[in-house]
């Protein structure tokens, strides 16, 4: 994948104190993906549901993965990803959390192996990767790259840096870093997360983390 979507080319022109990362699917999308909802309201939803059997199942890539899905849902015209967003069910609690962190200076950052024009639904965050389908993907392993680069541009070490993810495409990421939460995970994902939450709320999650009371915005 090309890596440096996303990344600023120059110092920030203030000093960020430091990093929290989140994954999409799964974690911001509890119980599903951004492509299960993108076939949901194209109206094919068992063309993805098989894709990602056989990606799981290591009989396609993820490039053979993109260009099937990308294909099953073509019909369904302009506004797609952002009906398929609209629709999709989300974790409570991630306005709140955006707004905590961003007062406190923390850059906030979104990967995902999803199509970038859904991910790009979420505002809020200063920094979002993804794939652009059909042939440019993000892959698990080019996470932790993603982040030691926004590290490096920012002056940010992994001690100031936080991650939550959900699955096995997320441990990559979490074997680099040391301040992870698995939210609603899989048990491999939470066995080597720094914490764990399951529920229904991301600002929960974070006060994991974080000695928070409850009345903070």
């Amino acid at each position: 994948m090309t890596l440096p979507h996303g990344c600023p080319d120059d110092e920030p022109e203030w000093a960020p104190t430091a990093l929290a990362v989140f994954d999409m699917d799964g974690t911001l999308l509890p119980g599903t993906t951004a492509c299960r909802q993108i076939a949901l309201v194209a109206e094919d939803p068992l063309v993805v549901e098989r894709l990602e059997g056989d990606y799981r199942d290591g009989l396609i890539d993820s490039t053979e993965f993109a260009r099937r899905a990308l294909a099953s849902w073509a019909h369904a015209g302009p506004g797609l990803y952002r009906r398929a967003f609209d629709a999709c069910p989300k974790i409570g609690g991630v306005e709140r959390t955006l707004a905590w962190l961003r007062a406190r200076s923390v850059v906030t950052c979104l990967i995902t192996m999803a199509p970038r024009p859904f991910a790009e639904c979420f505002t809020g965050f200063d920094h979002v990767f993804a794939s652009s389908y059909p042939d440019d993907i993000l892959n698990p392993e080019d996470k932790p790259e993603v982040v030691r680069r926004l590290q490096r541009r920012l002056g940010i070490d992994g001690m100031r840096t936080i991650a939550f993810g959900d699955s096995d495409s997320d441990i990559p990421l979490f074997r680099a870093l040391t301040r992870t939460v698995a939210v609603n995970a899989t048990p491999n994902l939470a066995a080597m997360a720094a914490r764990r939450y399951d529920g229904d709320d991301l600002w929960e999650a974070l006060r994991t983390l974080y000695a928070l009371r409850e009345r903070q915005p």
